[in-house]
Parts: structure tokens; sequence; C-alpha cells
């Protein structure tokens, strides 16, 4: 949480949020649960992640090696150095079983 009179970023102490630079405290029950905050020192708008959800869009081409199901979830990642492709990690529709596409 960034405070509202300086933009610094606050830090959880108790039940409150007490920024470092300027000594602002704000009670944690009042802060609203919101997606997004704007700073009102600069003006710019702050995405709040809650949790991260992956996307994983269906291959109807991918073949499970081991139930032979056509149809796999597929989620890309770099894993190896920037000048090299991705990888892409399946995940069966029908058993779950998991393998890579290098």
């Amino acid at each position: 949480m960034f405070c509202e009179k300086c933009g610094s970023l606050m830090s959880p102490i108790g039940g409150k949020y007490i920024c470092s630079s300027c000594g602002h405290e704000v009670n944690k029950k009042s802060v609203a649960k919101s997606d997004r905050i704007v700073s009102k020192s600069s003006g710019k708008e702050v995405i709040l992640v809650n949790e991260e959800k992956s996307a994983e869009p269906l291959d109807s081409d991918a073949v499970c090696p081991k139930c032979h199901h056509s149809g796999a979830y597929y989620l890309l990642k770099q894993t190896r150095s920037a000048d090299e492709p991705e990888t892409k990690f399946y995940t069966c529709e029908s058993c779950g079983y998991r393998w890579r596409e290098y």
C-alpha cells in the first residue's frame, strides 16, 4: 500500500499501515478492498494483484502420451535464456498428466 500524502510505500505494523517517510498511519480495516489505487502525489494509478491466475488455453491438437486423449491445456514459460524459445507445459484435459515440450 502507498501513502496518500507522500506516495511512499507503507509498512504493515500491527493493525495499521505506517509510512516510513512521513509517519502517516491508516487502519487496516479502513482500507477498502480495491483493485486500483490512485496516488495523490504522482497521480499515477497503481493496480494491486490479489492473486495470480494463469489462463491456460486448450490445445486440441495435443495428444496425451499417457492416456492418448486429444486435448490438453498449456502454459508457456521462459525456462532458459531469453534468446531460446519458451517451454510449453501441457496438462491433459482428461487424466491431468503433465508433460512439457521444448
